[in-house]
């Protein structure tokens, strides 16, 4: 097919995925919370958020019937992530010396304490519906619709799982995915990066791009080589820092992540977290640039746990 017909095809998606993202948006964050509990990382709960929104709306043409837009989006979740465990061969571990805490405590507080544990100990099926039924109060009728399943599987899903929890008691062994924020050792192209964001400088963060580079802009687009990046996203960069204070950027481990994050410090001297930029790097240049200020639930948990203010804006209703 010419280029020429793939550019306008791409025009006409386009404004199909404007209308379907602002369809969706009311559930967004329910959604992306719900991939957080699944994956217990922030960044696996992003990805499957985009894999959902993108399968969801491929897959709309071939779908008849009325749909509850909230449970369709958990279904295709639900569904991607179990498939990624089966790709992983994901298997049980032994936990004969593993236990829980048999304190007087709700459900999801006691689910949320071990899901690191329990998405390892419990089948796929039994870990969501703990996590639909016991931490999202979700009733059965509706987790045996997300899950494609009947109420009575569900149950028996349910019962497994929690006589599963019952047999154990706590043994401080709990792991958990790591909230440490630390500093990391500088090579000389982050070194260089860091320098561009301060200094606003979009002419020496370009000179540091591999002529191929992909820079992926979530839930806002692609842009393939060095060239479209200079002119598009790096160009709104540059003029959204320019009217901002004094830029401060660090290169940090963020939830088990080498990033990138970025600064404004303002005129009461708090920092204000404008963005996270995760790079991969190809003989001393950037071959893959991925950057996140487009995604609020990410973003807002982030600047949480860095203890910063939020810069950041809600655009979901846009992308």
């Amino acid at each position: 097919m010419p280029i020429e017909n793939l550019n306008s095809l791409s025009n006409d998606l386009r404004k199909i995925d404007q209308e379907f993202k602002q369809k969706i948006e009311p559930y967004r964050s329910d959604l992306w919370n719900y991939c957080y509990k699944l994956t217990r990382s922030p960044w696996d709960a992003e990805d499957l958020v985009q894999d959902t929104l993108l399968r969801s709306l491929s897959i709309l043409a071939k779908i008849f019937q009325p749909l509850n837009t909230r449970a369709y989006l958990f279904k295709i979740a639900t569904n991607l992530w179990i498939d990624q465990l089966r790709k992983q061969k994901h298997t049980n571990l032994s936990f004969d010396d593993v236990v829980f805490n048999e304190k007087e405590t709700s459900k999801e507080f006691l689910v949320m304490e071990h899901l690191d544990l329990l998405v390892r100990y419990l089948t796929p099926n039994q870990y969501v519906a703990l996590i639909l039924s016991d931490v999202l109060q979700f009733k059965g009728s509706e987790v045996a619709e997300i899950m494609s399943s009947s109420e009575g599987a569900v149950h028996t899903n349910l019962s497994r799982a929690r006589s599963k929890m019952r047999e154990y008691h706590n043994s401080n062994k709990k792991t958990s995915y790591a909230h440490a924020v630390k500093e990391l050792p500088i090579n000389p192209t982050i070194d260089l990066l860091l320098k561009g964001f301060r200094d606003k400088n979009p002419k020496l963060i370009a000179s540091l791009l591999d002529e191929n580079v992909l820079t992926d802009i979530t839930h806002s687009g692609l842009e393939m080589g060095k060239n479209e990046t200079e002119k598009n996203s790096l160009k709104d960069w540059a003029e959204i820092v320019q009217k901002q204070h004094k830029i401060v950027s660090q290169y940090i481990e963020l939830w088990g992540r080498n990033v990138v994050v970025e600064f404004e410090r303002k005129l009461d001297n708090k920092l204000y977290l404008n963005n996270i930029h995760f790079f991969e790097l190809v003989e001393e240049k950037v071959s893959y640039w991925k950057f996140y200020c487009f995604s609020w639930d990410l973003m807002k948990k982030a600047a949480n746990e860095l203890n910063v203010n939020l810069n950041a804006q809600y655009f979901y209703h846009i992308f």
